[in-house]
């Protein structure tokens, strides 16, 4: 820690909060208290604090008062109101020679760089998860909707969604730190590591939920509606659904639904039958890769034989698999039908173009299905997509197929 100590015979005092977790303490009490009842907020006999275990000291703090010791000074730890956890982290950090009640004086801790939060502000939005929102062009791409003012519709549903959903990572994130905390990859978020504050988490929540509905205003009511409801639902998910046997992955492929029935409600174009159809088999297909991803990762570890927080257990990697098939089968089954109906005749000049995607599907869905299996899908299905050499040049195929069966 780069400050200049006192002489040896003054005590080296540690602000708890101020200085050992820079200002979280507060902000850590509170969200460790919603992720568990949410009631016990406004009862003090009832509420809990974290475990001291999993809190993110700031390691400068901590090696400063390693150095104050090493030169014969007394190292305190200021409780800042809150001796019922100033004991069990100075027991758990073993740098303190005692605690004592109330606020240490100002002290010469650094605090965080502007930059270095702006970065992690912009990781802890995820936005390279916005590339799911790209759902929302659908409908206007199925009805040959591409006029100026239908395409910035779409656009501003797609930045809607986007940062609505950045603020339910910023909420899932904050109700979770204990968890996160504890597991391989996800102790590495900006929350649960502490390179991003605890307290900004709230107004970033605001900040985002304002910005993302804000939008939503500017397009349609109906796209505010629909949003209200995407956020209503991914929130229960987070909080609850995503806990409950089988319901956590028909959630996920409704929550990937709505983004298409924004975009219509964006355009002001009815969704077709046939497309909500195929999103809701297809997505249920892949919230269900993801899940046997995480299940063969867990198998893998040869940890616990169910993930915290999920409802299956390593057992059921079969009928996971089984459901991702055939779901994604049956999804390619949907495609057929619609391609044979005289809608498809009347809108593309070259239908038979298009059972070339339908085919590349099945192959995409198989292949993702067995490396799931094999261990190697270790994120999204969406984002492996993104990432996957195999799955870019299908993609590409994709749509060269669709502008064959537009413009042929």
């Amino acid at each position: 820690m780069q400050k200049e100590l006192r002489p040896s015979t003054e005590p080296f005092i540690v602000d708890l909060d101020r200085d050992l977790l820079r200002g979280n303490l507060g902000a850590e009490v509170f969200w460790w208290n919603v992720s568990r009842d949410i009631r016990s907020l406004h009862l003090r006999k009832h509420r809990h604090y974290p475990n001291p275990k999993r809190l993110p000291y700031d390691p400068d703090v901590i090696a400063g008062c390693k150095a104050a010791r090493a030169e014969g000074r007394e190292v305190v730890l200021a409780d800042a109101g809150m001796p019922e956890l100033a004991g069990p982290v100075a027991s758990h950090l073993k740098a303190f020679d005692r605690t004592q009640t109330g606020h240490a004086p100002a002290s010469d801790v650094p605090r965080e760089r502007a930059t270095m939060l702006l970065r992690e502000v912009l990781r802890q939005m995820r936005m390279h998860q916005w590339v799911k929102n790209i759902l929302v062009f659908l409908p206007l791409m199925a009805a040959h909707a591409f006029a100026p003012d239908t395409l910035l519709s779409a656009l501003l549903a797609f930045l809607a969604f986007g940062f609505v959903a950045s603020a339910v990572y910023v909420l899932n994130d904050l109700a979770d730190l204990e968890a996160d905390r504890k597991h391989r990859t996800k102790c590495n978020r900006p929350f649960a590591s502490g390179r991003l504050p605890v307290r900004f988490g709230a107004p970033m929540l605001i900040a985002l939920l304002v910005t993302g509905f804000g939008i939503a205003v500017l397009v349609t009511p109906a796209l505010t509606i629909v949003l209200a409801g995407y956020f209503v639902l991914t929130t229960a998910y987070s909080m609850k659904l995503k806990g409950m046997l089988a319901l956590d992955i028909v959630v996920l492929a409704m929550l990937y639904t709505v983004r298409i029935v924004a975009g219509a409600a964006a355009t002001d174009i009815n969704p077709s039958v046939w497309l909500l159809s195929f999103s809701i088999f297809l997505f249920l297909s892949l919230a269900a890769v993801k899940r046997l991803a995480e299940l063969v990762e867990l198998d893998a570890r040869g940890a616990a034989k169910a993930a915290a927080g999920r409802a299956y257990t390593v057992e059921d990697r079969p009928i996971i698999a089984m459901i991702a098939t055939a779901s994604g089968f049956i999804a390619v089954l949907v495609l057929a039908l619609y391609l044979d109906t005289a809608e498809v005749r009347a809108q593309y000049a070259e239908p038979m173009a298009l059972w070339g995607v339908g085919l590349v599907l099945l192959f995409w869905i198989s292949r993702i299905v067995l490396l799931a299996h094999r261990g190697l899908v270790n994120e999204d299905p969406v984002v492996f997509a993104l990432t996957d050499r195999a799955s870019r040049y299908l993609v590409a195929i994709c749509a060269v197929l669709f502008a064959v069966g537009v413009l042929a």
